[in-house]
């Protein structure tokens, strides 16, 4: 009954607006070709951080051998390259030996630093497909994380439907009342380039860098201004972001293929993550998606080690789809659309996975000077989440994702069946109105 009302009450506060949508995109992918030498990789440092964790504590992403043929059945990948994750050069140089003598060939290779760990790419010989790349690679280095270099999607629609804006009413922001200073929140992003020619984001503090070949055609940049005006369009706009007052740090790690699709690659997007994570933010969001992917995987738990929290889109495969990641990984907070209606976005993900529901059906989207468009998709649902987060964290900077996630659930909507479920998690996420320091709360509900 409680579960009722408060639906209701939501809903009176909205009036009679009603809105219906979807979402979801293409995949983007890096030019395999050779790499800038100059900007973040430029140059290789001789040492590993301490901080490195040894690949053995996480024995399960090397059990992927059925997951990675399904993910390559449904997702792309860059042809005939294998990545391969090792923590030392010595490693390293046995990887080298071993590929040149089986007709492997050396393709890229980078220390990340801040991650800590060495991530190269090799490029199957002629006639062996990247399955048995792998397989073989596997075999002879079992202490090694071995996959292949997928892409990954922008969780997006190409539909557009002629709403209201109604976001920041549903999750309760109101800047009038919102009485905390945003001013040191650091928020990281992985996404296309972004616009700051946008009216919105003229005057925001954006830091960007691209990880991108110098050959590989950016990818349109209609994605992240999106996104990048979401969390933190300027205040001059009714249509203004969330946090205005923090920085932004964006990772440009998507391209435009041949065909057309913007697509990123597991190297592009780890690559990207070792780069935010040397920018020190309280949070990242990644309104992307795909397969789930060992290397990845890792270079996931090694920001999460940080302390780092990460928010990502569901994605945008359906009831009955297939999971998405990263946003399904054990770690991360997975976040999916709801309508006006607080029903969920038709073509949105579902599973155990789901943690928070947030607007995500027909978002009011800059495009062009002044104009605007709306959008569906659970890449435009996360940054609402991302936000909330982000609050928490700024007045709570010891707190875990976990001690953040619990907060959330507590002021969450309960949605669908009660506590924690599939299709809406722990409920439609509400904003927090101060960031005065909170303590931990502790969930008794089943999930």
């Amino acid at each position: 009954m409680l579960r009722s009302i408060r639906q209701m009450l939501v809903m009176f506060s909205l009036g009679m607006i009603f809105l219906s949508g979807n979402a979801c995109t293409t995949s983007p992918t890096v030019d395999p070709s050779d790499e800038p030498q100059s900007g973040p990789d430029a140059q290789s440092p001789t040492k590993l951080p301490n901080h490195k964790k040894a690949l053995i504590e996480l024995p399960h992403i090397q059990d992927t051998n059925t997951r990675n043929q399904i993910a390559m059945e449904l997702h792309g990948l860059e042809p005939g390259e294998v990545c391969v994750i090792n923590t030392d050069e010595a490693d390293a140089k046995q990887l080298d030996a071993f590929t040149q003598a089986q007709g492997y060939t050396s393709k890229k290779r980078r220390m990340l630093n801040e991650l800590g760990f060495i991530m190269s790419i090799v490029k199957v010989p002629t006639g062996k497909t990247v399955q048995q790349g792998i397989a073989d690679l596997r075999k002879e280095f079992p202490e090694y994380i071995i996959d292949a270099n997928h892409h990954y999607n922008l969780q997006e629609s190409t539909e557009h439907i002629d709403p209201y804006r109604y976001g920041q009413q549903l999750v309760k922001w109101n800047q009038g009342t919102f009485s905390c200073r945003t001013q040191k929140l650091r928020i990281g992003m992985i996404d296309t380039s972004v616009n700051l020619d946008q009216t919105l984001l003229q005057q925001q503090t954006i830091h960007r860098e691209s990880f991108l070949s110098a050959s590989a055609p950016k990818a349109p940049n209609n994605h992240g201004t999106a996104v990048a005006t979401l969390l933190i369009g300027q205040t001059a706009s009714k249509n203004h972001g969330l946090l205005p007052e923090a920085s932004l740090f964006v990772a440009e790690a998507f391209r435009q293929n041949d065909l057309g699709h913007v697509e990123a690659t597991t190297w592009s997007i780890v690559r990207s993550l070792d780069w935010l994570v040397a920018q020190n933010p309280h949070i990242i969001n990644l309104s992307l998606g795909g397969p789930e992917n060992s290397l990845l995987t890792y270079a996931i738990s090694q920001t999460l080690d940080r302390n780092i929290p990460i928010v990502a889109a569901a994605g945008n495969t359906g009831p009955s789809g297939h999971s998405m990641y990263p946003a399904a990984q054990e770690g991360v907070i997975a976040v999916t659309a709801l309508d006006v209606t607080l029903k969920p976005y038709r073509h949105a993900s579902q599973g155990s996975y789901i943690a928070f529901s947030a607007p995500g059906v027909d978002i009011w989207i800059p495009h062009g000077d002044g104009q605007g468009i709306f959008k569906s998709g659970t890449s435009f649902a996360t940054p609402f989440v991302t936000a909330a987060a982000a609050a928490i964290k700024q007045s709570n900077l010891q707190w875990t994702t976990d001690q953040i996630s619990r907060k959330l659930a507590d002021s969450a909507v309960d949605l669908g069946t009660p506590g924690k479920d599939q299709t809406f998690g722990w409920g439609l996420i509400q904003i927090p109105q101060t960031c005065q320091q909170a303590r931990p709360s502790i969930h008794t509900q089943s999930s």
